[in-house]
């Protein structure tokens, strides 16, 4: 709402220059805006007015009989704080008024420059500045209590790593159980955090590289052992500089306990269940094969049916077994030179009939010639029959299409279908462990939700990375990458 009645208190003991000032008021009023002025010679009137009065604006001289220089404007700011305070100061205090400016005054002008516009134009955008700083405050202070409610760590901090903020949830677990310590402008996290040393080099790194940085660590938090995530958002400037970043840490020790109980029942279970579930795949085969002529047609079926349910138990089993060999880093990886067309033409291979059947049409988009890589060929061949099995089974019709090329310094490989899609919702859950979304063209076709864990688990202890492009309705690719052999490696593989 703008304001029609300035009210102005004037600072001022020179009786000539108040009368002046007051003189250009009134010639302002008429203009335009309406000035109210109340005058005060000394410091004391000045804050005995404040206690009982509110303004719309301070003009305040900083040399008076009872005080002088910034003392002077300390005190009223003090006495005022969200009230803007315009300096008045003499040729010889002009420097003192862009201290004044730096600790916080909306202007300063020299006295013998005043004229009627330059000051009613000097009030008015101290008025609109003040008004600016007052709601940048509220909002800061509302942006301080919302993060200081978060039970998440944060502290920013400087190029210097010096913290310019910190929230209470970082000061706690920096001294747990007693008053939370003021840390700021003290060094990150020397002496004032309690989380690890490890924690300055992400910082670091996200300061030097502009880009976010996050690890995970265990140490003492909150007095007791926790396992800590840490990321680093660096924050940059207009030229794109990062001049500041912000430390977030959560404490994830319930959550990598949960994920560590259900890693190991699932592996108890997968080798208590293996032993037993290997003799009656083998028996109901072996029932089946010898004595199939015995049976009527019902008991063929029922008994084809346990012989198919138990081998898919099975795989899910070995998938259970794979994956906490994998997580425990105990799966054993022989990696040779090979010929990643010929996996891949392998898995083509094993599909083959499963794709006639299904009336899909096989694809691949590969060389003749050999493209090679040290590998652990079990494992990708793991990979390529993963997104295989998964493409054909999102697709009811149309093709799905392999592919194997040389980019560079790397090995492309893809798996392309024209089935369901997936939402890009669910595609960042797509690589989680028991995650599962859509539902199979086949129904005996489900999944355990491992697969794509698995593989990008094996791909990651290649050097290797796995994406994916998706849209509902339009089809899905998986495309993975695999380093490419030393020229030697290759000139040897392709020699054989």
């Amino acid at each position: 709402m703008p304001i029609n009645i300035i009210k102005t208190l004037l600072v001022e003991d020179e009786k000539a220059f108040q009368r002046l000032m007051e003189a250009f008021l009134t010639e302002a009023s008429v203009r335009g805006l309406k000035y109210e002025v109340t005058g005060a010679e000394t410091l004391a009137r000045t804050l005995e007015l404040l206690r009982t009065n509110t303004y719309d604006v301070i003009m305040c001289d900083l040399s008076l009989p009872d005080s002088f220089g910034l003392d002077t404007f300390t005190a009223v700011a003090t006495g005022a704080a969200d009230t803007p305070v315009l300096v008045l100061t003499g040729l010889e205090n002009a420097a003192l008024g862009e201290v004044a400016v730096g600790m916080g005054a909306q202007d300063y002008l020299l006295k013998k420059d005043v004229t009627v516009e330059m000051l009613s134009r000097a009030i008015m955008y101290s008025i609109e500045r003040k008004s600016i700083e007052v709601s940048l405050r509220a909002s800061e202070e509302r942006y301080r209590a919302l993060i200081d409610s978060l039970d998440d760590s944060i502290v920013v901090v400087d190029r210097e790593l010096n913290i310019i903020m910190a929230n209470r949830a970082f000061k706690h677990a920096y001294r747990p159980g007693y008053s939370a310590p003021d840390v700021t402008g003290r060094r990150f996290p020397e002496a004032v955090s309690a989380l690890p040393e490890k924690s300055l080099g992400i910082c670091r790194q996200a300061i030097e590289e502009g880009k976010t940085a996050k690890m995970e660590a265990s140490c003492v938090w909150n007095d007791r052992q926790s396992v800590l995530e840490i990321k680093c958002v660096p924050m940059a400037d207009g030229g794109g500089r990062t001049e500041r970043a912000v430390i977030v840490a959560r404490d994830v020790t319930e959550r990598k306990q949960m994920e560590q109980m259900k890693d190991d029942f699932a592996s108890l279970v997968s080798h208590e269940l293996r032993s037993p579930l290997t003799s009656i795949v083998a028996g109901l085969g072996i029932v089946l094969e010898d004595w199939a002529g015995k049976m009527d047609e019902g008991e063929k079926k029922l008994l084809a049916i346990a012989y198919k349910d138990a081998q898919r138990l099975d795989r899910i089993i070995c998938k259970l077994l794979e994956m906490s060999r994998l997580e425990a880093g105990t799966s054993k990886f022989k990696k040779t030179i090979a010929d990643v067309v010929e996996l891949a033409d392998e898995a083509v291979s094993r599909f083959a009939s499963r794709a006639i059947s299904r009336n899909i049409e096989l694809r691949k988009n590969y060389p003749e010639g050999k493209i090679v890589a040290t590998l652990d060929t079990d494992g990708i061949s793991e990979v390529f029959t993963n997104l295989l099995s998964n493409a054909l089974k999102f697709t009811e019709k149309g093709s799905v299409e392999i592919g194997v090329a040389e980019k560079e310094d790397l090995i492309e490989c893809y798996v392309k279908d024209t089935g369901t899609g997936i939402s890009k919702e669910n595609q960042a859950k797509l690589f989680t462990k028991f995650k599962q979304f859509g539902k199979p063209v086949v129904e005996d076709e489900k999944g355990t939700g491992l697969g794509l864990f698995i593989a990008k688990e094996i791909l990651r202890r290649h050097n290797g990375t796995l994406s994916v492009s998706s849209e509902p309705g339009k089809g899905t690719t998986f495309s993975f990458t695999l380093p490419k052999c030393a020229k030697e490696e290759t000139a040897e593989a392709r020699g054989k």
